[in-house]
């Protein structure tokens, strides 16, 4: 984490209470979801101060990979800069968005969660067969771990016509294609399980 890195956060106190249950899973719109962030009210905050400020939820697009058929889904080992998730195995794939993945000052909510979205799959995967076409699901929220009280996951499909030809960069650890039974059972973050909720 670079100390100048400015990350995008919403209001914690401008968000509807279903957003925050203990454990959620909520099915939304696109539309819906950005309309709900923009009257709480987004903007960058220093990553340093963000992590330990509850005041605030960094906003974090959470994209699940599935094989076209909807069977299998991609899960990896946690080994990236998230310290406090190694140990665990995720169907996430995603980061925060940065100052960077706005074009100005001025950019709108959802040019910018494309980009930032765009940008973390092309450092996550060497090979990502095209079509590139991630639907959105809704929002998941957990309040029962660390992580969980500063971030917000913004979850979207990606339905992979050819997961045969997928080649993950290093920080997907151990990446591989998993029937959805297997992959319940494997020692998943949180916002994985709740993530799946969505897509299944």
């Amino acid at each position: 984490m670079s100390a100048e890195e400015q990350v995008l956060c919403v209001a914690r106190q401008g968000l509807p209470a279903a957003w925050l249950g203990r454990r959620t899973a909520l099915p939304l719109t696109y539309a819906q979801c950005l309309e709900v962030l923009s009257a709480a009210g987004c903007g960058y905050r220093p990553r340093r101060d963000a992590e330990q400020d509850p005041r605030f939820k960094q906003l974090i697009p959470y994209l699940v990979a599935l094989d076209s058929r909807g069977l299998k889904v991609g899960c990896y080992r946690r080994k990236g800069s998230e310290t406090r998730l190694h140990g665990l195995e995720s169907v996430g794939i995603g980061g925060h968005i940065t100052l960077e993945d706005a074009a100005d000052a001025s950019d709108d909510l959802a040019s910018a969660l494309a980009r930032g979205l765009h940008r973390e799959l092309s450092e996550e995967f060497a090979v990502l067969p095209q079509p590139i076409e991630p639907i959105f699901q809704g929002i998941i929220n957990e309040e029962e771990t660390q992580v969980g009280h500063v971030h917000l996951g913004l979850v979207f499909l990606l339905k992979v016509a050819h997961p045969e030809a997928v080649r993950p960069a290093a920080e997907l650890h151990h990446f591989r294609w998993l029937a959805l039974s297997p992959a319940l059972r494997r020692p998943l973050e949180l916002w994985s399980r709740l993530a799946l909720r969505l897509v299944q």
